[in-house]
């Protein structure tokens, strides 16, 4: 090994071992305890801060206290690999599901799971409205043609009320009803289906039913508007009630030739 190579070996090395003792993964009695404590402190409040911005749900589900600790024990199981907080967390949801010390809250995970649907949304380009291309639905075969979306969509199956527990959580001023109504639907294990979309620079939620599940779900793959329609034939599924519904909420962007 060249003189200069060796140095980068050592150096990379001593980064390594020093990110290492950071994430307590290894033994850290090589370096200063004071230094090593100001640089595990700075990587817990700056996870704690991340997962704050991208699971509000789960905090306030959860309470600070309970989350700080939560925040530590993920970021030990996974750490941090690129540099960009934001990104970091995909894994929180199904690391929550399968927590035994959580059995008792089912229903964390999938809320998770929506929570980081919305950041990823709200994180998502934006994607042009195109409402003059809407004569496409007379002029063409619906086969030949798809429906274009607007930013950030996404659609999360659930079996647990997780529409009714985000609503009661992200009102504006925290309404007692919606609280009463998401304990009742967890009590009554009502099952839900989330539409998450970004018509301007926040994103919503919404429960939509089984058939709006899987015109959306075709929707998504990239199917036409016949083929898609075609698959839900056998269901009560409108889509002359869907397409105004859609234009009002901002969730249908225009139309595109298939």
């Amino acid at each position: 090994m060249l003189p200069n190579q060796k140095t980068l070996a050592q150096e990379s090395l001593a980064q390594s071992t020093l990110i290492s003792a950071i994430y307590e993964r290894a033994d850290g009695s090589a370096f200063d305890a004071q230094g090593l404590a100001v640089y595990q402190g700075s990587l817990s409040a700056n996870a704690k801060r991340a997962l704050k911005i991208s699971f509000p749900t789960v905090k306030q589900l959860v309470g600070d206290e309970f989350f700080s600790q939560l925040c530590n024990n993920f970021l030990h199981a996974h750490p941090l690999t690129a540099g960009d907080w934001g990104e970091w967390g995909c894994e929180l949801p199904s690391w929550l599901a399968s927590s035994t010390e959580l059995a008792d809250y089912p229903y964390l995970g999938d809320c998770a799971q929506l929570d980081w649907l919305c950041h990823q949304g709200e994180r998502a380009g934006n994607i042009a409205t195109d409402l003059d291309s809407l004569p496409l639905l007379a002029e063409k075969d619906i086969y030949q043609i798809n429906i274009k979306l607007c930013s950030g969509v996404a659609i999360l199956p659930s079996m647990y009320p997780i529409v009714d527990i985000w609503n009661a959580h992200h009102a504006a001023d925290k309404n007692a009803e919606l609280f009463a109504q998401a304990a009742q639907s967890i009590a009554e294990k009502k099952p839900q289906s989330a539409l998450i979309w970004r018509p301007e620079w926040k994103a919503k939620i919404k429960e939509i039913t089984a058939p709006e599940f899987l015109f959306l779900q075709h929707t998504l793959a990239g199917q036409s508007i016949g083929d898609t329609l075609d698959a839900l034939s056998s269901t009560d599924f409108s889509f002359e009630t869907w397409l105004p519904q859609a234009l009002q909420d901002g969730l249908l962007c225009g139309i595109t030739l298939a």
